[in-house]
């Protein structure tokens, strides 16, 4: 989540999926079956197109640890202090199964939305009313979902609202793999923990589940112990604590809490942090279904999370341009000033975008190209080797103005690229683009760039803010 001004936070990891409905839901088979001597087996049998219904809230709170300010980045330079911070966040939403050997569901959102207050500036976010019909993907086998809206792109704040902490399709693997007896404990598997922990990295973990109590209706789990994983490189240690339960008629794991401790180190993208927060999941099967799940409404909708869908949706702080990329891209400062845009894959950052304002020029103009060019020499001072090329580059019909300058250089022994866009409104709005990356890595960066600037449009009049 963006706190404006001040850098990326992402409570305690992406905060998404939170549930939250405690509305009725449908056909679900069997539950937990008996097997031999006191021992019994605890498996979700959730048959296809079922519907539920479910909420998950998040309450954290503690410090805050703000990476430096792009302005800020010198040897000797100084870690700024540790923020107070609460945050609260709930979701909620009807959920259909589908039909086919992937985990899958659509997910028709009531509610999403989350409160970050302390010391840090007051945000508040929500997920746009008409995004709120999602398709959600079990598609890594560490337990993470991918969420998409097919009606149109998130913003990297409302996908952090949506596809995060207690996802329900992660929490059938929080029980046992077979027949299991009261207080005898099992490792949770690796699978589960992501649902637990935001973590996409494990590197070890002690966290064990046992049966507390049993009866003809429900199951009684207590969830206990330590994690040591990383966020997109950010480590970080979390310890927990709670239980959670399962509905033998409905077969379904209805409920969940889980009291979390985790201290997490900066990283290349994410921000540190100190939280003490409790996660809670509550589920229910439905006695009916909406209309936007029923049948009729599901035939058109292809449930495929293809490259468009997931393409995030970037609103400047100031809602004057947005522009898509795609879910490598994270925000890394966010300001009315500026906007710095990390590209992290394989555990590297492999290339940054800036996103200035530079003064309006007037309507229908922008600077001379020649002027621009020289800017970008004298800025780059030492740094500069030579221009690789320039020219106009298309995009979206509104987006005005685009030029783009390519300049290859060294800082150090290190080669580097640089893709400068001068980028100017109708209405004379002007924003420089400055992408940079080592010049070994573009060839796999390709015309990034150019696709990312095509995609800017100018809004007139603004955009609300605060997703």
């Amino acid at each position: 989540m963006d706190l404006r001004g001040r850098a990326t936070i992402r409570m305690p990891a992406p905060v998404g999926g939170l549930l939250g409905v405690v509305m009725a839901l449908s056909t679900w088979a069997g539950g937990a079956i008996a097997a031999e001597e006191g021992a019994i087996t605890i498996a979700e049998s959730v048959s296809p197109d079922a519907v539920t219904a479910a909420r998950i809230e998040l309450k954290a709170s503690g410090l805050y640890r703000p990476p430096l300010p792009p302005d800020a980045m010198t040897p000797d330079a100084k870690m700024p202090k540790p923020l107070d911070v609460d945050i609260q966040t709930r979701v909620v939403y009807w959920e259909r199964t589908l039909k086919g050997p992937k985990r899958r569901a659509v997910r028709l959102v009531r509610q999403a939305a989350s409160a970050i207050n302390g010391e840090i500036r007051p945000i508040a976010l929500e997920l746009r009313p008409e995004l709120a019909l999602l398709i959600a993907e079990r598609r890594d086998l560490d337990g993470s979902v991918t969420v998409a809206s097919p009606a149109g792109s998130l913003t990297r704040g409302e996908l952090e609202l949506v596809e995060g902490l207690g996802d329900s399709l992660c929490l059938a693997d929080l029980l046992p793999e077979g027949p299991t007896a009261k207080a005898k404990p099992w490792p949770v598997r690796k699978s589960a923990l992501w649902a637990l922990t935001g973590y996409d990295a494990i590197a070890s973990t002690t966290v064990e589940a046992q049966i507390e109590s049993s009866d003809e209706q429900r199951v009684r789990i207590t969830i206990k112990g330590e994690v040591k994983g990383s966020v997109m490189g950010a480590e970080g240690t979390l310890t927990c604590d709670g239980w959670l339960t399962f509905d033998r008629k409905a077969g379904l794991v209805d409920g969940l809490e889980l009291n979390r401790t985790e201290s997490r180190l900066p990283g290349a993208v994410e921000a540190g942090l100190d939280l003490k927060s409790t996660l809670t999941v509550v589920r229910r099967a439905s006695t009916g279904v909406p209309p936007e799940l029923a049948d009729a409404a599901l035939a058109s909708l292809s449930p495929e999370l293809t490259s468009g869908r997931l393409l995030l949706q970037l609103i400047a702080p100031d809602g004057r341009y947005n522009l898509l990329h795609d879910r490598s891209w994270h925000t890394y400062w966010d300001d009315k000033k500026l906007v710095v845009l990390k590209r992290y894959e394989k555990g590297r950052v492999t290339a940054q975008c800036n996103l200035a304002y530079g003064p309006p020029a007037g309507k229908g103009k922008h600077q001379d190209v020649e002027s621009f060019r020289e800017d970008v020499r004298r800025a780059l001072k030492e740094r500069f080797g030579q221009f690789l090329g320039a020219g106009e580059v298309e995009g979206e019909g509104d987006g005005g103005f685009r030029y783009k300058l390519g300049v290859q250089g060294r800082y150090n022994d290190l080669g580097l690229l640089w893709y400068y866009y001068l980028i100017a409104s109708p209405a004379g709005d002007q924003l420089l683009a400055t992408f940079t990356l080592v010049d070994s890595d573009a060839g796999a960066f390709g015309s990034e760039d150019e696709t990312i600037v095509g995609s800017l449009q100018w809004n007139d009049p603004p955009l609300p803010v605060g997703r």
